[in-house]
């Protein structure tokens, strides 16, 4: 089989002719067992072939032939010549050299070797000494500075999961420092409240739950002292205090939207999970983290989250439902791990981890207490952790607002708290509400021979009003929600015949419906059916009536300090409004040490 080469287009390509030989027969110019291989260049051959053929001799001819030299032969024969000459040009490496002879001669001078002088020996080690310490000096120079360098190097911040476990360590032996892995004076990151959040969930007791809270507001006074007013509002699940009326109004529709935007993901998908898993919360985790990113976006502080909510909240007008929308989705886009799991259940309001509000005050007033280290010994902490808590509680049940009193606690510490934060009109008071019992007999066996009061219990609407100095009027429920534009009616009342004397007051009350043609009470049904916000004073079909029961303030006085007997004497209470008919009035009250005075003389129509 001979093979031939054929180069086209830059490549070479193979064909196979057959050419039958006789066994004697050999090659032109070649000889058996030996390869040869030829490559060609592409452009002289491009476009053209290239055959190789061998003539065709006869047997005579190639025995001829074969006993010439072939010129593979003589072309291996002409390189071994060239080589073997080289080899006789250039000297062997091996072969040393005659040494010159040494001519001596017998007339020659001796040589005089001359001792150094002593003091020449002790110059020139000086001088090596000299030469010695000096590079000594540099090594040591050049190893402090490497050691120096050593010590200088910052250290490796801590991973959030390594943080969390710092958070769960006992408060009395919590570094504060140990838990953060940011920088002081650096912004909070918000992952390290989702993982605080996450741990608290998996918690059951209270002490436990107060103490990771408190580790972790410890960790934020000690880092970024600014940012716990914005920390104490997201474990509150709040974005402002709840007078303000400040709300995200966003339903579950908004957010199914963004989170199917962000993730990438159909609404029909997100609602199938969320009616599987019962937790939009869980959704949004499980879909962000099953989607990855070109372009890892900046990290979420707490500080970004809050004012993110609170700009939704104040979106307004046209198309703010889609700008709501686009907030929480460029939140949930730069949100990982657990993070979008809790930036759901904020948006909710559900954060589903048993974290109660007066928990969280608790451990404010603890993480008080251990930021200030002057204020308390090992000996008498659980006592100051215990005081710090009652306070902290009372405190945010004058003033419910956590923009005056994080900032008076950083300042002038947890037990100077009652001083600096006090009562005023326009914030409402924490009610104090009633505690339900099995029966009679048990009030009397708590109070035993204790003189206590009691008085008629209406069915309306609590309800504590504000007169300001300045004379506006406003209206709060029990859960310090702004009711002022449902009872138009009241305000005006009170506007109308409030006594010249009285400057400003502030009154708990209760708001019951009122039929004036009967003169009689009606039910609290009644009263529900009266819209809730921007009720027309005109329009108003259900008449109300006014019970006052306690005073809180008056003309710059706060009352919280004074006792409820002396609070609650019909002069006092009577001096503060002209009782109208029909529209205002005092309930009634009667002091009783026994059962048999208790059902006398209670009702007041």
């Amino acid at each position: 089989m001979l093979t031939a080469f054929r180069s086209c287009s830059s490549s070479l390509h193979f064909t196979h002719h057959t050419l039958s030989l006789h066994p004697l027969r050999k090659p032109l110019g070649f000889k058996p067992y030996f390869l040869i291989y030829s490559s060609f260049p592409a452009k002289p051959f491009s476009q053209r072939s290239l055959f190789l053929s061998i003539p065709l001799v006869n047997p005579g001819s190639l025995a001829a032939m074969a006993s010439r030299p072939s010129a593979f032969d003589l072309l291996m024969s002409n390189a071994s010549k060239k080589k073997s000459e080289q080899k006789q040009q250039k000297p062997s490496p091996k072969k040393r050299k005659t040494p010159t002879p040494i001519i001596t001669s017998q007339n020659f001078a001796p040589i005089s070797v001359k001792e150094p002088d002593s003091a020449q020996i002790k110059e020139a080690q000086l001088e090596n000494d000299m030469k010695n310490d000096d590079s000594s000096k540099i090594k040591d120079a050049q190893l402090g500075k490497s050691e120096e360098a050593v010590v200088k190097k910052p250290k490796v911040a801590i991973t959030p999961d390594e943080s969390l476990l710092e958070l769960k360590d006992k408060a009395a032996s919590f570094d504060p420092k140990k838990a953060a892995y940011w920088g002081k004076g650096q912004r909070v990151p918000f992952m390290f409240v989702a993982k605080a959040l996450d741990a608290i969930s998996k918690e059951s007791g209270r002490i436990a739950i107060t103490a990771i809270v408190c580790n972790m507001l410890r960790t934020v006074m000690e880092t970024t002292p600014e940012d716990l007013v914005a920390v104490v509002y997201l474990l509150a699940n709040r974005i402002a205090p709840a007078h303000e009326g400040l709300e995200l109004g966003i339903g579950d529709a908004s957010i199914i939207k963004a989170l199917s935007e962000a993730c990438g993901t159909k609404e029909a998908q997100i609602k199938k999970q969320y009616k599987e898993l019962g937790d939009l919360g869980l959704v949004a985790k499980a879909s962000r983290s099953s989607q990855s990113l070109m372009r890892k976006p900046e990290a979420l502080t707490v500080v970004k989250v809050f004012d993110t909510f609170r700009l939704i909240a104040k979106e307004s007008g046209k198309d703010s439902q889609e700008k709501k929308k686009n907030h929480i989705k460029a939140l949930l886009v730069a949100a990982t791990d657990c993070e979008p799991q809790y930036l759901i259940r904020l948006l909710q309001a559900k954060l589903r981890i048993g974290l109660a509000e007066q928990t969280l005050l608790a451990a404010l007033g603890h993480a008080a207490v251990y930021a200030d280290k002057q204020s308390s010994t090992p000996a008498n902490i659980d006592s100051s952790l215990e005081e710090a808590a009652k306070i902290v509680k009372q405190v945010y049940s004058v003033i419910p607002v956590y923009d005056k009193i994080i900032p008076a606690l950083r300042a002038d510490g947890v037990w100077d708290l009652p001083k600096t934060c006090s009562f005023s009109p326009g914030v409402p008071v924490g009610p104090m509400l009633a505690k339900p019992t099995k029966g009679v007999s048990e009030i009397l066996d708590k109070f035993q021979d204790i003189e206590f009061t009691c008085e008629y219990k209406y069915d309306g609407e609590r309800a504590q009003i504000h007169y300001m100095e300045d004379g506006s009027v406003e209206i709060y429920s029990r859960n310090a929600e702004r009711n002022t534009g449902k009872y138009p009616d009241v305000v005006d009342a009170i506007s109308r015949f409030k006594r010249p004397s009285v400057t400003s007051f502030v009154l708990d009350c209760e708001i019951v419906a009122f039929d004036r043609e009967k003169k009689k009470i009606l039910p609290f049904q009644v009263l529900s059916t009266r819209a809730r916000k921007n009720v027309v004073l005109s329009e108003i079909k259900v008449g109300v009536c006014i019970y006052a029961f306690d005073i809180l303030y008056i003309n710059g006085q706060p009352l919280l300090q004074a006792q409820l007997d002396s609070r609650r004497q019909q002069p006092f209470l009577r001096s503060t409004l002209k009782i109208l008919e029909n529209s205002y009035n005092s309930i009634p009250m009667t002091s009783t040490r026994g059962i048999k005075k208790l059902s006398h003389n209670t009702h007041c129509k």
